[in-house]
Formats: C-alpha cells, sequence, structure tokens
C-alpha cells in the first residue's frame, strides 16, 4: 500500500471492506467512534497521513500503558478498531482479530531436558492438547529455575520444596493441583533419563503429591427435565439461536466434549450414511454416531439458514464479524446463559458443555444402560473413565449398601475393663 494515506482515505476503504465482511451497522459506527478520536489527535498534532507508528502514539495517550490483558473489553476494541486501520495501510486487508499468545520456548541447556519431555510426548502420541498443556504447566518450572540460575542437574529436594511454596501462594489450589500432576510426569521422565541428582522416582513422587484433604467432585449433573428445559429454551428464530441450538444437542444427545464440537469440520458430516465421523482430540479415538434426525435437522437449519457464507472449514463458527472458529468459553458462556433463560439453577453445580455429558452418562444409568456400552457412547478408551459416573447413581449404590447386623447388649458389657 502506499506510504503516504491520508486517514480520511484509509477510513473509507475500511469501512466498505467490514460491509463486504457483513459486519452489522451498529459494529462499523463503533470503529468510526473510535476513529474521531484518532481524527482529533491527529488533527492536534498536525499530522497529514497515518501509519501505525501514529496509531500505537494514539493508544498510548488514550489507553496509558496498561498491558492489553488488563485492559477492559471496551478499551480492548478500542485497540482493534486502529489496528485494522493500521493492517489496511500495511497489507491492504484486515487480519482476524487474535490477539497472539506468545510460543513457549525453551532455550539453553535449561531448556533442552524441558524440549526433551516435550519430544517424547509427541513421540508416544500424546494429543496435542495434551501436550500444550504440559508446555504451558512446566513452563512455571522453567521459569523458576531460569531465574534461580539453576538447571535440571542443580535440582535439590530444598529448592522444590521452596518451588511447592511459591506456586502454593500464587496459584490456587485446582491450577497448583494441575501444575503438580504435569510436574510429577515431567519428573518421571527426568528420573528415566538420569538427568537428576537423585533419581529415585519414588522420592520425587511422594514430595510431588497434590495437597489437598477434599475428596474427588462428584460430577454435576442434570436431570432429563432440566437437559429437555435447556435445549427449550433456546431461540431458533436467528442465526445464534440456530448454532447454539445445534451445539447443545450435540452435548446433550451425544454427550461430545465441546473441543469435539467446535473442532467439527464439514468432512465429519457424513450425510450420505446419516453418521458423525470424529477423531476425538482428546484421545485421538475415532467415534462414528448415528445422525439422528432431531440432530440433522437443527445442523442443516443452521448451515442453510443461519451460518454465514465464509469459506471456513469449521461448522460452527463465530455469529458476528470476523467469522472464524469458536472457543470454548464462548460455548459455555452459551450454555449458561440458556440455563438462566430456563431458570435452571446451578448455583451449585458446574454449567458448562462437560455437565451435558456427565448428564447424559448418569441418566443412561438411570436408565439401566450397561458400562460398555455408555462408555462406547462417550469414546472412553475404557469402561474405567466412565467408572466416575457411578458417584452420582444413587439408585444403584443403594444396591450396594450392606445390612449393620446385628449386635447384642452383652458385647458392651466389658468393653473398657
Amino acid at each position: 500500500m502506499e506510504a503516504n494515506q491520508k486517514l480520511s482515505d484509509i477510513i473509507v476503504d475500511v469501512t466498505q471492506i467490514l460491509r463486504n465482511k457483513q459486519y452489522k451497522e451498529a459494529c462499523i459506527k463503533k470503529f468510526n467512534h473510535s476513529w474521531v478520536h484518532l481524527n482529533n489527535y491527529m488533527n492536534d498534532a498536525g499530522i497529514i497521513y497515518y501509519n501505525k507508528d501514529i496509531g500505537e502514539a494514539h493508544l498510548k495517550k488514550r489507553l496509558g500503558n496498561v498491558p492489553y490483558r488488563d485492559l477492559k473489553k471496551s478499551k480492548k476494541d478500542i485497540v482493534r478498531h486502529v489496528q485494522v486501520l493500521s493492517d489496511y495501510q500495511e497489507r491492504g486487508t484486515i487480519l482476524k482479530h487474535r490477539q497472539k499468545v506468545p510460543e513457549i520456548t525453551y532455550s539453553g541447556e535449561l531448556g533442552r531436558a524441558f524440549n526433551g519431555f516435550i519430544d517424547y510426548s509427541i513421540a508416544i502420541k500424546r494429543s496435542k492438547s495434551t501436550i500444550q498443556r504440559y508446555k504451558e504447566r512446566i513452563n512455571t518450572l522453567y521459569l523458576d529455575l531460569q531465574q534461580s540460575c539453576l538447571n535440571i542437574s542443580d535440582i535439590s529436594s530444598s529448592y522444590m520444596i521452596q518451588y511447592l511454596s511459591r506456586l502454593n501462594s500464587s496459584h490456587r489450589e485446582v491450577s497448583r493441583n494441575n501444575i503438580l500432576m504435569t510436574i510429577r510426569v515431567f519428573f518421571q521422565y527426568l528420573c528415566a533419563e538420569s538427568l537428576l541428582q537423585n533419581n529415585r522416582k519414588e522420592y520425587w513422587m511422594s514430595m510431588l503429591k497434590a495437597r489437598s484433604a477434599r475428596q474427588p467432585k462428584i460430577p454435576s449433573v442434570y436431570s432429563r427435565d432440566e437437559v429437555e428445559r435447556l435445549i427449550n429454551a433456546v431461540d431458533r428464530g436467528n442465526p445464534q439461536g440456530k448454532r447454539d441450538y445445534a451445539m447443545i444437542l450435540l452435548a446433550a444427545r451425544y454427550g461430545l466434549r465441546v473441543s469435539d464440537i467446535i473442532g467439527m469440520r464439514h468432512c465429519n458430516l457424513d450425510w450420505t450414511n446419516n453418521r458423525i465421523v470424529l477423531l476425538q482430540q482428546k484421545t485421538g479415538k475415532r467415534i462414528e454416531l448415528p445422525m439422528s434426525e432431531e440432530v440433522g435437522n437443527a445442523i442443516i437449519d443452521y448451515l442453510k439458514f443461519g451460518r454465514a457464507d465464509v469459506n471456513e472449514p469449521y461448522v460452527f463458527i463465530t455469529a458476528i464479524a470476523p467469522y472464524g472458529k469458536l472457543t470454548g468459553g464462548g460455548m459455555c458462556r452459551v450454555i449458561t446463559d440458556y440455563m438462566r433463560q430456563a431458570d435452571i439453577g446451578f448455583q451449585e453445580r458446574r454449567h458448562g458443555p462437560h455437565a451435558l455429558r456427565h448428564s447424559l452418562a448418569s441418566n443412561l444409568l438411570g436408565l439401566n444402560e450397561t458400562m460398555p456400552v455408555i462408555s462406547e457412547i462417550l469414546g472412553h478408551v475404557s469402561t474405567e473413565s466412565t467408572m466416575i459416573y457411578l458417584r452420582v447413581d444413587f439408585n444403584q449404590l443403594k444396591q450396594c449398601t450392606l445390612e449393620v447386623p446385628h449386635v447384642p447388649s452383652t458385647f458392651y458389657d466389658h468393653l473398657y475393663e
């Protein structure tokens, strides 16, 4: 693009691009509101031509030095509104709005063991999502070692006690225990490779236990009536409602994980044989599900009358431009909103897509469905993963109770002698 462009000319071109991308007029008005402030800034400074540096200087003056992640949503929108002008001025197009998350990298002698662990995880075919979680969690240990100027071979019990203390003060219990679980796996690798001073795995496993007195949580479940009320609360008279209805049905009827729903592609829909064919993102297991009339009609209704006509590989995309893949958090918020509309109490229960997965399993157990069948429906690798749902099937648990035997009164006569 031209180096010397007036702001007004860029705004005209960008506005037309936004309309071509099917942005709503109300959204474009918000862009223009931010551009008015930018225009006033340039006029006050006597600047004629726009460039990226000018946009950043304006944002710094208007928003201060607050990091992007700490800005309120309205302030983040202002950053986006100025960024699209810079994108167009430099590239002649508008990029999708995604704030880049720095890639986690491990370098130097210290990073060799961390990279080796990730390479090993890839080699034994752990899923991409699991490997990404591993990278994020062991990064806390990497940064702590880096700050302490220590290497893997320098790790001692005293250092780990101090590290665990720092971890305990900086993270909440759930987050801390998740990090500990991953570090346990990492230390098993380090011991196997003899990279530590003390390579006795049992020693480190006893030290790296999750410190929690709480019992495992009982899965949050919803009754069949509550699930139906949730589904019926969706307004299918608008594009977003058509999308949400189809996604919620996939979670409620098939127990699909949120990652498999938002990651579903057109090639996963086998219309010829009325099947949904997926490779589960968490386990890598291939599953085939029959396309019920209810679910099939919901997906067709969304694709024909609700989904924007854009070249995206994913079945379910964002409801407003710029169109792209949904996030797991977005689907969780959608379900929460509909639960409120359906007047379903969830204060003491989890209320995301995974709760619908738990509910399906629990309700199937209530109908006396066998464990192997439920395991196959949910796509579990083994029935052991499905056993967790027995904790919420109180009717079947009652069948496991034993009667308390009668104890004669004479039993206590000499108890304290």
